[in-house]
């Protein structure tokens, strides 16, 4: 049974039962172990071969040899040798630098890919080379943090006693943060369009538009894949093995992962149903690697044709936002839980079904969510002009005017709903332009970083503290809702909410 499922009959106090504390492992749970041991222990030999280098090179070993026996040149039998100031009568040290055996020496970057003392380093890394955009580390991760905050509270109810008290805080205002959790996403869609034709621009410039196309596709394949499938196996054979508890899952292999895991492989499980996706959460994935399957043909038409890339860009957009009126009216979507909750039920599992068929026919489609990606391209290339260009600096009036609106703007799409109900209209031009908006307000923000007209909000999303934490959001993306879901399906007594609580 899926998460979903689960959720339905503890929401409903309907089936909870004591689980079994201890299973026999399936085969698929086996196979997987030896994968994850095995990948244990090449992390292990890097990090040795790392370890007993770093011990070499501090430790070098010391040799003594007669004063008449050194030639003038700093080779003695062949191999060279760095002298030491130590000196006593007729007999000079030498200090020999040592070298790991030359098979090791040909593994070594092979197992280096593994070690942790090097990938470790590599993370913790804040130094920002020449040609980086240290701002962009800061939204990633605190957008990252918007959506783990979004997850905690969706999940909450499963495990907390009063949950009229629950209920009761979606009427205040800063809880619309977290019913706003969706726009978290679409910072992520900005950056990640953003990012991709920044650097095609750039490469384009150094090179007259040649690309690699094929490197293109298969480089962002094999960056994002494998820890996607070692994550999404864990999930599959391994995690119910995790824990036990009345809320845990008493399966044994995930069903919806054991037959749709492909779905995930091939990036296009974002046109599942939400109770038949595996990993419900990765819809983003699916959804990014779309649009970067896509994104050749804007940024050629904008290189080569610029008016072939503006028209293409505002038929999608045109196109986007016409699928999202259309879906919004005919099936009478509204945007809040509150109202979701009102018109479908007065149950959670009446809430749960009208959002999950929201979510289904929207809320993951790529046609509904492509607008902020397109922003993200539309601001590189908008950079791209302006650099090519020698623009001059925004006037202090312009850069206050274009605070003003990008506030106004992203503040109205989080907060704008608050204690309203709308028409059904209201709701269809909402949905429609609502993440374009605030797409375009994230925009503003890139756009004076990068430009060094940010002022504090610029040294505070440059902050280099949040360069490693970026660093591991795409993990934490991946990982959070199962931590989540241990967290909240193991207990073995609900408790009761209250702010101290959480």
């Amino acid at each position: 049974s899926s998460f979903i499922e689960e959720l339905y009959s503890v929401l409903n106090n309907s089936t909870l039962t004591c689980k079994r504390t201890s299973r026999e492992y399936t085969t698929s749970a086996v196979v997987v172990i030896c994968l994850l041991s095995f990948f244990a222990v090449l992390a292990f030999i890097g990090s040795s071969i790392t370890a007993l280098e770093y011990w070499m090179n501090i430790s070098p070993s010391t040799e003594s040899v007669y004063g008449n026996s050194i030639s003038e040149r700093a080779m003695i039998n062949g191999e060279a040798y760095s002298l030491s100031n130590k000196k006593s009568d007729d007999v000079l040290f030498i200090n020999k630098a040592n070298a790991l055996p030359e098979w090791l020496e040909k593994c070594k970057p092979f197992f280096n890919c593994f070690c942790i003392f090097t990938n470790g380093e590599k993370i913790l890394n804040t130094t920002s080379s020449e040609g980086q955009l240290p701002c962009l580390h800061g939204i990633r991760f605190l957008s990252m943090s918007w959506v783990i905050l979004c997850h905690t509270y969706t999940m909450l109810p499963v495990s907390i006693r009063n949950k009229t008290v629950f209920a009761d805080i979606l009427n205040h205002w800063i809880f619309e943060v977290v019913l706003s959790g969706g726009f978290a996403v679409d910072s992520f869609f900005v950056l990640s369009g953003f990012l991709v034709a920044y650097l095609y621009f750039k490469q384009c410039s150094k090179n007259g538009g040649k690309i690699p196309w094929l490197y293109f596709y298969v480089h962002r394949y094999i960056r994002l894949t494998p820890v996607y499938m070692i994550v999404l196996a864990y999930f599959t054979t391994l995690y119910t093995y995790s824990n036990s508890g009345p809320l845990w899952p008493d399966y044994d292999v995930d069903a919806n992962c054991k037959t749709g895991w492909w779905w995930n492989l091939l990036y296009i499980s974002n046109f599942q149903s939400e109770k038949t996706h595996c990993m419900s959460w990765s819809w983003y994935l699916a959804n990014d690697m779309q649009f970067y399957i896509i994104s050749p043909l804007l940024l050629i038409s904008l290189w080569r044709w610029p008016k072939i890339g503006y028209s293409l860009m505002g038929l999608i957009f045109a196109i986007s936002f016409s699928a999202y009126f259309a879906i919004t009216y005919k099936y009478d979507y509204d945007v809040t839980i509150e109202s979701i909750a009102a018109k479908g039920s007065v149950n959670f599992q009446g809430m749960m079904d009208k959002f999950t068929d929201f979510t289904n026919k929207t809320y993951t489609k790529p046609y509904t969510r492509i607008s902020p990606y397109l922003v993200g391209i539309l601001l590189a290339y908008f950079l791209h002009r302006r650099k090519q260009n020698d623009s001059p600096k925004l006037n202090t009036i312009t850069l206050s005017v274009g605070w003003i609106v990008a506030s106004s703007i992203t503040l109205a799409c989080v907060f704008g709903l608050y204690n309203r109900q709308q028409t059904l209209i209201e709701a269809c031009f909402y949905n429609s332009l609502s993440r374009t908006c605030f797409a375009c307000g994230i925009a503003w923000v890139v756009f004076v970083c990068v430009a060094d007209q940010g002022g504090i909000v610029n040294s505070i999303l440059s902050w280099e503290v949040w360069i490693p934490l970026s660093r591991l959001t795409y993990c934490a993306y991946l990982v959070h809702p199962m931590v989540l879901q241990y967290a909240f399906l193991s207990i073995r007594k609900m408790f009761e909410y209250s702010l101290i609580t959480m």
